[in-house]
């Protein structure tokens, strides 16, 4: 069982999620998102922080589950930009334990890597690069 450390966890609805903490930037409440006209459900809107224009992904619906309602979000920041998902709880920076294989060989569960074992139960830990490069084309 591999051992896998600095994985910022955050629930979106009942399922929990890990984003590599050194790409965690931050966690912040949302403010009024504006609409991208023509955007997938998963695609809330997007907001300006320091300068930058952020989308809002809920990780939940992307994944198929139900929608996360929350006020906040954790900024995960890539070499191409900065996402942020919905977070209905942070529950911080763990070690996780478990197998990180990806959770599926086609759309979003190919940029998952899990289930992978913490504090709180199993987490799915997002491929932040190639996740931002799936929802760029489209996904």
């Amino acid at each position: 069982m591999a051992e896998t450390k600095g994985h910022l966890v955050f629930a979106c609805g009942e399922s929990l999620f890990g984003v590599p903490a050194a790409q965690a930037q931050e966690v912040v409440t949302l403010p009024a998102l504006t609409r991208v006209p023509g955007a997938p459900n998963h695609l809330l809107g997007v907001f300006a922080h320091r300068g930058e224009v952020i989308p809002v992904i809920d990780i939940g619906k992307l994944v198929g589950g139900g929608p996360g309602p929350s006020r906040r979000a954790v900024l995960m920041r890539g070499a191409k930009g900065t996402l942020a998902f919905t977070a209905s709880r942070v529950n911080g920076v763990s070690t996780l334990t478990g197998q990180l294989d990806r959770m599926g060989d086609q759309g979003v569960r190919a940029h998952l890597r899990g289930p992978a074992r913490g504090p709180m139960g199993d987490v799915a830990v997002i491929d932040p690069e190639g996740l931002f490069q799936f929802l760029s084309h489209g996904g």
